[in-house]
Order: structure tokens, then sequence, then C-alpha cells
């Protein structure tokens, strides 16, 4: 057991009812002094008596007296981890941990297993290196870290770095809110929040939050999970000057909905009623033509060989589906050049 009361000479006291004092020590300056594992701090060198330790105690961690010892054996294992943990990322060449974080975003934003990284990216990166360069480029590029616990950390810290990049946006700026319950694979129900709001001479709209539905689903229940990530990240609901919502009436009732929780925090919010979800509704009664036009445009597709049949339709995609719908486009775009030109279709030409 390390140190937790006195200098290395003697042996740790104990109180009458056998608890420790919460305290290892740190040298400074030549000079040893006590550092309390749980508020980290350095007090003085006389402070070294375990009476004025124990003043300290019952002084700044009058809820720890009673603890028993493995509770503060447990907080000095603690801190020794994250000293730890602090030098082992200090020894890490900067290059590497660049080139550690590259990759672990590259991982996200392709939707990858972490364990990809050090299964795959790695030994593959070496093997080429050692083959292209020499077996001495490949040897330093083993010293990038990236396994899967790693990748994983690095992936959190620039989740929460845009995070706060975000938060630091609005909280100068008016802004919107965009609103919807969504549920996911495992029928799980979340509340998915939009923000939108302008920086410089650009409409940003980005993603705020998506918090899991514990509860009900009712407007009061939504709200509370809206205004505790409000007060959390300090934002100002008088800056909230507009919200978005569907139709249904948790989201959209004038008397205990939604948006009416939300103007009551935000005077000035207007609500909007979602369009996309009106468009859906009114895709689903268009013209018989408009099936021949598809079913023709799928028979075209099907001759050519082609690696999709269709396109995407945004207003049956939920939210972020415009960047598929564009990329499905793309891969389809020498087919849709043949079909526009044997329409006759004067934008045939944009896609050639």
């Amino acid at each position: 057991m390390d140190r937790f009361l006195l200098n290395n000479r003697k042996r740790a006291s104990t109180l009458e009812d056998e608890e420790i004092l919460p305290s290892t020590s740190r040298e400074i300056n030549g000079e040893e002094r006590p550092l309390c594992v749980l508020c980290m701090k350095v007090l003085a060198p006389e402070c070294m008596l375990p009476s004025k330790l124990k003043r300290h105690l019952e002084a700044n961690h009058k809820y720890t007296i009673g603890k028993p010892r493995d509770y503060f054996i447990r907080k000095l294992k603690e801190l020794k981890q994250e000293k730890s943990t602090f030098f082992k990322n200090a020894s890490i060449p900067t290059n590497a941990l660049i080139a550690s974080y590259k990759v672990s975003y590259r991982i996200a934003k392709c939707k990858k297993p972490h364990t990809i990284a050090e299964e795959l990216i790695l030994p593959a990166a070496i093997d080429m290196v050692n083959i292209m360069v020499g077996e001495s480029a490949g040897k330093l590029l083993s010293k990038v870290p990236l396994s899967n616990n790693t990748v994983s950390r690095r992936i959190h810290h620039m989740a929460e770095d845009l995070n706060d990049q975000l938060i630091e946006k609005i909280k100068e700026k008016e802004f919107g809110l965009q609103l919807d319950e969504a549920t996911d694979n495992n029928k799980d129900a979340h509340l998915i929040c939009y923000v939108r709001f302008i920086d410089g001479d650009d409409m940003v709209e980005d993603l705020l939050f998506c918090k899991n539905i514990t509860a009900s689903a009712k407007a009061q229940d939504l709200f509370d999970i809206l205004n505790n990530f409000m007060s959390e990240n300090m934002l100002d609901w008088i800056k909230c000057v507009g919200v978005c919502t569907d139709g249904a009436r948790s989201m959209s009732g004038s008397y205990g909905g939604l948006q009416s929780l939300i103007r009551s925090k935000a005077p000035d919010a207007l609500w909007t009623h979602c369009i996309i979800h009106r468009e859906a509704l009114a895709a689903k009664y268009l013209s018989p033509a408009l099936n021949q036009v598809l079913d023709f445009f799928k028979k075209l597709c099907d001759d050519m060989g082609a690696e999709h049949s269709s396109l995407l339709y945004y207003s049956n995609a939920r939210w972020l589906s415009r960047g598929n719908v564009l990329s499905r486009t793309f891969e389809l775009r020498q087919e849709i050049y043949i079909f526009l030109k044997e329409e006759g279709h004067k934008y045939a030409n944009d896609f050639f």
C-alpha cells in the first residue's frame, strides 16, 4: 500500500475507528507535501501531521467521515491510474497521436467496428510501408496507438469537441429547434433535436442531441429532456426563436403540447409544422402516370445492368437523407441521361 498520511518514513496512521486519512504526498521544490486524494489539493508541509490532515478531512470532506479503509484505498488507486494514463499519453509522439485521431475519424465516418484498426488497417498499412518505403518506416508506423479502446476514446473526444464548439456558437446567436420522436431497430424511443442558426453568411443546421426516452412520450417528459439539456449546457431559452415539430398531439398541442411548453420558456418562439411529413402524405396520392415512369426507369436500369434500379425519395427518408439521394443520383447519372434523352427532355445534357 502506498503512503496515505505521513512521509515515506512513517507508517500510515488511522483514525480511532480505523479510517484512513485520504492523502498521499508529492515533492515540490525538493520539499515533500501532502496531497489529498479526494480534492487533489496540495497542502502545506506542516500539514503532514495526522491532526492537521484530520482537520482538512473534517472541514472539506465531511461526507467521507465514517467511510471504510477500502474507500480511500480505491481513491488512491484511481489517482495512480489517472497519472499512468496521463504519462502514457504524454509519451506518445505527436505525429502518432495525430495519425491515431485521423484513423479513428475515418472509422467513425465509415461506421466500421473499432476493432478494424488494429486487426486490419494498421497491419495492412505496416505491410505496405515495409514494401514501398522500408522496414524502418514500418516500425515507426507500429507506434500509432489503434487499439479498440483507444479508437473508442478518440471518437468520444472528437464528438465532445464538436459538441462543445456547437454549443459555444449557439450561445451567441438566436436559434431554432426541430424535434421529432423516432424509434430505432431495437424499438427504443429517442428524442432527436436539430438546431438551426445563422453563422456569418451561412445557415447552419446540425444535430443538437439524441436522447433516450426512458419514461413515457408525453409532452412533459419530452420537454423535461429538452429543458435539462438546455440547463446543463447553459443555453438561454430567450434566444430560441423557432420550433418545428410534426402534427402529433404531444408535439403540436396548443395546450400542454411540447411546442406550448417550449413557448412558455421562449415566448418569441414561432411554431411551424414540419413540411416533410405533409409532402410524404401528399406523395402517396400522386397520379398513376408517375408509377408508369418509375416502372419504365426501373426496366431501363435492369437492362443496363445498373447497380441500383431506382432513385431514392427524399420525402420518404427521415432528416439527413438528402446526401443519400444525391449519391444515388450521381451513381445513376448515365441511366438518367439515357432516360431523359429518349424522352427528349431539355435537362438531359445536365447529366452527361
